[in-house]
């Protein structure tokens, strides 16, 4: 969603004189609020999620799925409630417009609490959410949690029909008319391109199928489209730049690829991302790293976008297109490596102030800098690897200025600082507390792609926030280098990656240790960590990871190595002479679950985050597929499909009206949810009002179980780690 101000947006050129001038402010606001907000504490966990939606349009009689162009209009509707309230008073749901007009944000209206039992509140929420906008939708339409629209792009693909060539993004295939009214989205667009000198140019490899032509035009030769592209056109003048760039689109061939030009391709993609606030800042920053590093696997786990402007893809995931379609650089920032990498994309450097897990050791890569940012923040008694952080996002311009935000005062605005972090669209966002609010240091994880089901995207919403207490709780240390997690984004993208390809992940992710043992594949017992450990606590470093040769001396340094999902979500047996032993690695699963095993639980709520754990689990090890695998082999065993890499229309409808099915569990999707969707625990209609006294009510006896963090109790620790190393491997997984 980014920066949602009101007021008047500068063109391009006459934010020249002011673009320092918002870097200068927004630098001195960032300082403003760490000094004023460096020492907050609040030992209560908050969060919260936002799921992106998609509204969909069915026509029988032409079999045409389309997608629908209401949601500035639903909104005006959406919001009421919120508006309503008078001051400081809250909804069970907030509503926020997204780029396209064919999106709609939901997210609480207020944070989750600590408690194991809000957990339970997340699905029903995000039922409430689902059903709020569907009572707004006529016959024929509605409401989807998908992440991309196979057909987008393709002919006459919204509803209303749209002209594509607008002057704002200048396209070949969608139209100005899907960006949301908000000035902020058009001027992006448009700005984006006038800063680069170009349109964005995004390219995703073809998935070559047996009939797949070895060549296609850029601009598809149908009929539908070309008489878009004409009516278009009428109004631009022969000989402008503009006309000669039509004429090459349309004389353009492509090979084993599909190209995508404008930021509705990827910013008016569905996700699903998650807010936690730390307890401070310190925690918060060591969070953020730790969730860097599981960002590309997640990514991995939720692929659902194998399909693309009417075609397949090589790829199964959103975030190159995204990265692609917001990248803003000129072709000397790029070349030069002045500007590594586009606005929307990994991290470049992790931030903790943690020294005894040396994160700066970790950062080997380039990581240009603002230096007068730098010089001004550490000044102003910014530490060096938050200095470098904030720095490195001002490396950027601001994109959007507005007329009446060019005054303001640095003591109580951030709007200058946001409007440079609300445009760094990272895997990982680190979030300062907004001025006069008891808002706290938080991390927000961005990289999963939207479930059909709230079931899904309740489970890994939930599964992010127990493995941030776990982490938490037991001081892991995921750190790799920083290269290593960017290959393990490209790894993301690969088909089915989430069963097929393995990922760079750390050995040994107990940092120090006095705790129940786990037996290494490096030939050593281990002690697993414990935070507050009575004994002396003894550095992994120095010998996890190293398998000793018959001399006795060290043969692997490297604290990393690649693993399956599998094995990270759900363990590494080790295995000696055929037979199980333990764990190589014992799995985030089983360290969740061993947590949770500690914790004082209602039968209700640990049956129900069980069940989530189970699901993510079948989703790791494969015995469920994910979305993207789901929607590739629906388009591929269609009776329509020409094994030609091509996504009709006919196949498009086909595909939608089985998702809305399976997301209203009219339709079993064995293959992709098990029996999980039909495992509902809802019995009663929920409302507004409902939701919300169930988001406050006072929990008493097992249902006000703490989601403990770094305050686990050392005796419930020590009670984890012993069910964890008393598991035992069964015969079945044996890989010997």
């Amino acid at each position: 969603m980014g920066l949602l101000v009101d007021g008047t947006p500068l063109a391009w050129p006459q934010s020249k004189p002011h673009r320092h001038t918002v870097k200068t402010n927004g630098v001195s606001q960032f300082l403003s609020v760490y000094r004023s907000a460096k020492h907050f504490k609040d030992h209560q966990l908050k969060w919260g999620d936002e799921v992106e939606y998609l509204l969909v349009s069915f026509d029988p009689s032409s079999k045409r799925a389309t997608l629908l162009l209401r949601a500035p209009e639903l909104l005006d509707v959406l919001q009421q409630p919120e508006h309503a309230q008078p001051p400081r008073s809250s909804v069970p749901i907030l509503w926020r417009p997204e780029y396209a007009a064919w999106m709609i944000e939901g997210t609480p209206g207020i944070p989750y609490r600590s408690y194991a039992a809000d957990l339970v509140n997340v699905e029903r929420n995000m039922a409430l959410r689902r059903s709020e906008i569907a009572k707004l939708l006529a016959n024929g339409e509605t409401v989807l949690s998908l992440t991309t629209f196979p057909n987008a792009g393709c002919g006459v693909f919204t509803s209303p029909p749209t002209l594509p060539f607008g002057p704002v993004a200048r396209s070949f295939f969608t139209s100005d008319a899907v960006i949301s009214p908000h000035p902020r989205f058009p001027t992006l667009t448009r700005n984006i391109r006038l800063r680069r000198g170009k349109k964005v140019h995004i390219r995703v490899p073809l998935f070559i199928d047996h009939n797949t032509a070895p060549s296609m035009p850029l601009i598809p030769d149908q009929v539908e489209h070309l008489s878009l592209l004409q009516q278009a056109s009428e109004n631009i003048a022969r000989h402008t730049p503009d006309a000669k760039l039509l004429e090459h689109g349309l004389r353009t061939v492509v090979n084993d690829t599909i190209v995508m030009d404008s930021a509705a391709f990827g910013m008016g993609c569905g996700c699903l991302q998650v807010t936690l606030q730390g307890r401070d800042l310190s925690e918060t920053r060591y969070l953020y790293d730790q969730l860097a590093v599981m960002a590309p696997l997640m990514l991995a786990l939720t692929a659902a976008t194998p399909a693309l402007r009417g075609l397949l893809a090589d790829t199964d995931v959103r975030w190159n297109v995204i990265s692609a379609a917001m990248d803003d650089r000129t072709d000397e920032e790029e070349q030069t490596g002045r500007v590594p990498k586009s606005r929307y994309s990994s991290i470049d450097c992790y931030l903790s102030d943690r020294a005894k897990y040396s994160p700066e050791k970790y950062n080997d890569l380039p990581i240009p800098i603002n230096e007068m940012a730098y010089q001004q923040l550490i000044e102003g008694g910014v530490d060096h690897l938050l200095a470098q952080h904030v720095a490195h996002l001002f490396i950027r311009d601001p994109l959007v200025v507005y007329e009446e935000k060019l005054e303001q005062d640095n003591e109580t605005s951030t709007d200058h600082f946001e409007n440079i972090q609300s445009t760094n669209w990272n895997t990982v966002r680190f979030k300062p507390p907004p001025p006069g609010t008891d808002i706290g240091w938080r991390t927000e994880f961005r990289s999963m792609e939207v479930g059909l089901t709230d079931f899904e995207n309740a489970a890994f919403s939930v599964f992010i926030v127990l493995l941030s207490r776990v982490i938490l709780a037991f001081n892991l240390n995921f750190y790799i280098p920083m290269s290593k997690v960017d290959d393990n984004m490209e790894v993301a993208h690969e088909r089915d990656a989430a069963n097929k390809q393995s990922f760079y992940f750390r050995k040994n992710i107990f940092k120090s240790s006095t705790g129940a043992e786990f037996l290494c594949d490096c030939g050593h017992v281990h002690n697993a960590s414990l935070v507050r450990g009575h004994a002396e606590c003894v550095d992994i470093d120095n010998f996890c990871g190293r398998a000793e040769d018959s001399s006795g001396s060290d043969s692997d340094s490297e604290p990393f190595e690649l693993m399956t999902l599998d094995e990270i979500l759900n363990g590494k047996p080790l295995c000696r002479n055929g037979r199980p032993e333990g764990f190589a690695f014992a799995g985030l699963i089983p360290l969740i679950r061993g947590y949770l095993d500690a914790l004082t639980i209602d039968t209700m709520t640990r049956a129900r985050l069980h069940l989530y754990l189970d699901f993510i689990a079948d989703r790791a090890s494969g015995d469920l597929c994910t979305n993207a695998t789901f929607i590739r082999n629906f388009i591929r065993k269609h009776p329509a499909y020409k094994y030609d890499s091509v996504v009709s229309h006919e196949i498009n409808y086909d595909l939608m009206l089985t998702l809305k099915g399976i997301t209203s569990g009219e339709i079993a999707a064995p293959e992709l949810l098990g029996d999980y969707q039909a495992q509902s625990f809802f019995e009663e209609s929920e409302t507004a009002d409902t939701m919300m006294a169930r988001m406050q009510r006072k929990l008493e006896g097992p249902e006000a179980a703490m989601l403990h963090g770094a305050s686990m109790p050392t005796w419930a620790l020590e009670e984890t780690l012993r069910n964890i190393a008393r598991e035992q491997v069964v015969d079945t997984r044996c890989g010997c």
